[in-house]
């Protein structure tokens, strides 16, 4: 019986001809060889089936198959997990590459070094990138995972990035990927992931995922879909008894902004929830820090009348 290898490389792909043929070669160049590499081609009417048919006719690595039927991006990452027997799972979009020979070995390394880590991820690297980017850094480390959540709600991003930049333990993501979720499935998933264990992170770039308009989970945000997940997954976090205590000011405020912001009254009974636990005076504190950049004079023309003319006691207690 063949021994499992350690890592499971899943590439989903649909209409990938542009760059799979890159993808493949960054990950068949990798210094590190205990992988496998999963292919599900999800109905492509483009050559990708025969960029990957050439690829696995010289790799017994490789092992692929094409969808009876369009699955979409979440769905077919499935499949392809449901297939994978490695102990460690690594994602690479069919646009991203890894830029180093290192960089599987590198997150290998991380995990094997830190067994209660369940999730790895590296440094944030963009190719082609059109659009202003906000890209936090973080220090290298290990993180506790839940508290990793909070500042990634508190932030209200995702700290952690793109499937390409990480590698986690398949034990700990059996569940798979929620089926709810398009653009916000890989963010999804590192909450359920980082619920169960530490993350660790290394502060170097090990993979790029590449910005067009064509990118899968470009199109997977069409429509604003990635917005109304955003509340979805409020909805779920915030029901759990975990969040709910540990649950900072700022999360609180962050949350209750966006929320309000982006969906108004259908947010209204997660928010109205939220800001029971903040107080009307904490609020007030966090959204003067949110908007520090703007001179007094333009905030107070901001603000709600009642706050400033009828809740002296708010102001009085901010110091």
């Amino acid at each position: 019986m063949a021994t499992a290898p350690k890592v499971s490389v899943l590439i989903p792909v649909y209409n990938g001809e542009r760059h799979l043929s890159e993808c493949l070669e960054s990950v068949q160049k990798q210094d590190f060889n205990d992988y496998e590499i999963l292919i599900a081609d999800d109905g492509s009417s483009d050559g990708s089936q025969k960029i990957i048919e050439h690829f696995a006719a010289g790799d017994p690595r490789i092992r692929w198959w094409k969808n009876s039927r369009n699955l979409g991006l979440t769905a077919n990452s499935n499949a392809c997990l449901r297939e994978a027997s490695g102990e460690y799972i690594k994602f690479v979009h069919q646009d991203d590459v890894l830029l180093t020979p290192t960089a599987l070995r590198k997150m290998v390394f991380a995990l094997d070094e830190n067994p209660s880590a369940v999730l790895a991820g590296s440094q944030p690297h963009l190719t082609g990138a059109t659009l202003r980017s906000v890209v936090v850094s973080l220090p290298p480390g290990r993180f506790d995972g839940k508290k990793t959540i909070v500042a990634c709600f508190e932030q209200n991003t995702n700290l952690i990035g793109q499937p390409t930049l990480t590698l986690f333990r398949k034990s700990a993501a059996v569940r798979g990927f929620d089926e709810r979720f398009t653009g916000g499935m890989d963010f999804e998933m590192w909450c359920h992931l980082l619920e169960q264990g530490d993350f660790v992170y290394l502060a170097e770039p090990l993979a790029t995922w590449r910005v067009h308009q064509n990118h899968q989970t470009a199109r997977a945000r069409t429509g604003g879909v990635g917005d109304g997940e955003a509340l979805l997954l409020m909805q779920i976090y915030y029901a759990k008894p975990w969040l709910l205590a540990a649950a900072t000011h700022r999360l609180l405020f962050t949350q209750i902004y966006y929320l309000r912001k982006n969906h108004g009254r259908a947010a209204a009974g997660l928010t109205d929830k939220m800001m029971n636990q903040l107080s009307v005076r904490h609020y007030l504190w966090q959204w003067l820090k949110h908007r520090t950049s703007k001179p007094f004079h333009q905030l107070a023309r901001k603000l709600p009348r009642p706050l400033i003319f009828g809740r002296r006691n708010v102001w009085n207690n901010l110091n």
